[in-house]
């Protein structure tokens, strides 16, 4: 089963727009850590049902520009434009080189799987790996793919765990059909019922429109662009 893993937020200042979700909701956010390979670094905030919010910033501006991951390329790109809000989101599966097979077959086009590493505020390793079907950063996002080692991203202090669930991410398209079309195709996903794909912890929405609203219970996060 595909499951909704987190939900990628661009940033300036993912300290700050952390503390702000903190305030605003009364829950708690925490200290992720830095991508050195990346250029990059970011603060979470962990929910319920296995799912979390991770806000991205930038560190390196130089090193980030140099990469060849499609997220931090795509990080780079909001960063240029101006977005604020959420950018994309992964999907979370037990064994990603079974989707590799499948994109072969298929003729889908992909980038990946690509390795990740973080170091954790208390200095132990989180790993992990990814693969992106390819869009184009312009347009609705396509989830990309991630397979966690071990226990995956989990916080080591129970006590950070929001008592949140994920619920729903609203991609409002220009082409609803098309990428009904695609979700069906690329991820072997069920529409439900009209518009509606379910995932393991939740759904995904596809309307008309050109947005990204994710839903958690009450919550709302929403794209913005200046």
């Amino acid at each position: 089963m595909v499951a909704f893993d987190h939900l990628v937020i661009f940033s300036n200042d993912p300290a700050l727009d952390a503390s702000d979700f903190e305030n605003n909701h009364q829950l708690q956010a925490v200290q992720g850590g830095e991508h050195k390979d990346w250029g990059t670094y970011n603060h979470l905030a962990f929910m319920k049902n296995n799912s979390y919010v991770e806000w991205i910033g930038i560190r390196d501006q130089a090193l980030a520009e140099t990469s060849d991951n499609p997220l931090i390329q795509h990080t780079v790109h909001a960063s240029v434009q101006h977005t604020k809000g959420p950018i994309q989101f992964a999907l979370r599966v037990e064994n990603i080189d079974t989707f590799i097979d499948h994109f072969e077959k298929k003729g889908i086009a992909y980038k990946g799987p690509f390795p990740g590493r973080r170091v954790r505020a208390d200095g132990s390793v989180l790993e992990w790996r990814m693969l992106f079907p390819t869009y184009s950063f312009d347009e609705a996002p396509l989830p990309f793919l991630i397979e966690w080692s071990g226990e995956g991203n989990q916080p080591t202090d129970l006590s950070q765990l929001n008592e949140v669930t994920f619920s729903r991410i609203q991609l409002s398209v220009n082409q609803p059909m098309e990428y009904k079309k695609k979700l069906k195709e690329i991820y072997g996903l069920s529409e439900r019922t009209n518009s509606l794909f379910h995932l393991e912890n939740g759904e995904i929405e596809v309307k008309q429109g050109n947005n990204i609203v994710a839903q958690f219970e009450s919550i709302r996060f929403q794209k913005f662009s200046s």
